[in-house]
């Protein structure tokens, strides 16, 4: 990525609560946070961002139901990280990035089901380490070991996110703050 120049915090904060607002099913708001996620991270133009956003609101309605359609949502990614790609000089291809960002929902979804199944709600987040470091890496220019720290910090969050929609997060809002500060901590690395 030609410019890393965003501030983590908002990042982190826009991030957060986009999952929250995709988790309560609250489409309009995840939109509202994607604009300014895009415009923050990405430095789009307002209607740039805003089109990149429903690029990834259609990408998530195609993948948000059991019975998901990967391929739809994989084409909606694409076109939004097309959009993200001129806004902010990234050298990797839209499809790509397309490609590791599905593969990430994919793992993360598949991973979070097996946490919640497990008595213990234990299980290796290495699979979804692994996704987010090849898309952080791709996505943001970074040396594998960059890539990697940050992967597992936004995999920790990731996972933490999983508690509550789960349903056996012990202090829902300790962890929301949780994520927002292990989300800061992958962004800084990135920055």
């Amino acid at each position: 990525m030609a410019d890393r120049s965003f501030d983590a915090e908002r990042v982190a904060y826009f991030e957060s609560a986009g999952w929250r607002a995709y988790y309560d099913r609250d489409w309009l708001r995840v939109l509202g946070l994607i604009v300014q996620l895009n415009r923050e991270q990405f430095g789009m133009s307002w209607p740039n961002a805003i089109l990149a956003s429903v690029d990834v609101v259609r990408a998530s309605l195609a993948f948000a139901p059991v019975d998901n359609d990967i391929p739809k949502a994989t084409r909606h990614l694409a076109d939004y990280y097309a959009k993200a790609r001129r806004a902010a000089g990234i050298s990797a291809d839209a499809e790509t990035l397309a490609a590791l960002e599905m593969n990430y929902w994919v793992i993360h979804r598949r991973l979070a089901n097996e946490r919640k199944a497990a008595p213990d709600h234990k299980g290796d987040l290495t699979p979804m380490v692994d996704a987010l470091a090849s898309l952080h890496k791709t996505l943001f220019d970074l040396t594998p070991e960059v890539a990697r720290r940050s992967a597992e910090m936004r995999a920790a969050a990731a996972a933490r996110v999983d508690r509550i929609t789960g349903g056996y997060a012990e202090d829902v809002q300790a962890d929301w703050r949780q994520i927002e500060v292990e989300l800061k901590a992958a962004y800084k690395m990135i920055r």
